[in-house]
């Protein structure tokens, strides 16, 4: 089975995946994206069901041979997520400032919230970077330094992956967290116990 996924916009790429995966017990087949944030974004669903796949890049161009209930291992970051707090709350960053009427306090107060988020209990177990929020994990700032330290604590950073795209923000750019989609936003969104729109 090939799962043709060139052209199509975020979230497409993954829920055509999972379609194909929900649908089989085992076996394998073939996924084909055209983008960096597309192959970003399929292999981290691969990764977070548990299933063993290879990539293999021609021009721009990515093929995902993927095989599903053979012999395979659940990544790291699955085991790791049981030590995580019991309650799941999730950071939905929606701006790179808070408020809309002074920008200039806006990012102070942004930077004051993230900066002292690491002080909280329980941690959040995932913080979300959306429309302008991209920006705040693309710039080098004291912001960068508080999200790498909780990060390293386990909480999980995922930015937009089309918000991105949409500034012409290059992936490798990103300092801090990992490229998302619009499937895992809502998914993070409605597993959560506990959503902090900022």
């Amino acid at each position: 089975m090939i799962i043709d996924a060139r052209g199509k916009p975020c979230p497409t790429p993954v829920i055509m995946t999972k379609k194909y995966l929900d649908s089989i017990v085992e076996g394998t087949f073939t996924v084909i994206v055209d983008s960096e944030v597309s192959k970003i974004n399929v292999s981290k669903f691969l990764e977070s069901q548990g299933v063993s796949f290879e990539i293999d890049q021609s021009g721009n161009e990515f093929k995902f041979t993927v095989a599903k209930g053979f012999s395979c291992s659940l990544p790291q970051t699955d085991q790791k997520s049981e030590s995580q707090p019991s309650k799941n709350i999730v950071v939905f960053i929606t701006a790179e400032t808070i408020g809309h009427e002074n920008l200039d306090l806006g990012k102070i107060l942004m930077a004051g919230f993230l900066k002292n988020l690491k002080e909280q209990s329980p941690l959040p177990k995932t913080i979300i970077f959306v429309n302008t929020g991209v920006f705040i994990t693309t710039r080098e700032s004291d912001i960068v330094s508080a999200l790498k330290e909780l990060e390293a604590d386990g909480v999980e950073i995922l930015n937009c992956g089309t918000c991105l795209n949409f500034f012409n923000i290059d992936t490798k750019n990103l300092l801090v967290g990992s490229v998302t989609d619009a499937y895992t936003v809502a998914r993070r969104l409605f597993d959560a116990d506990k959503v902090i729109r900022v």
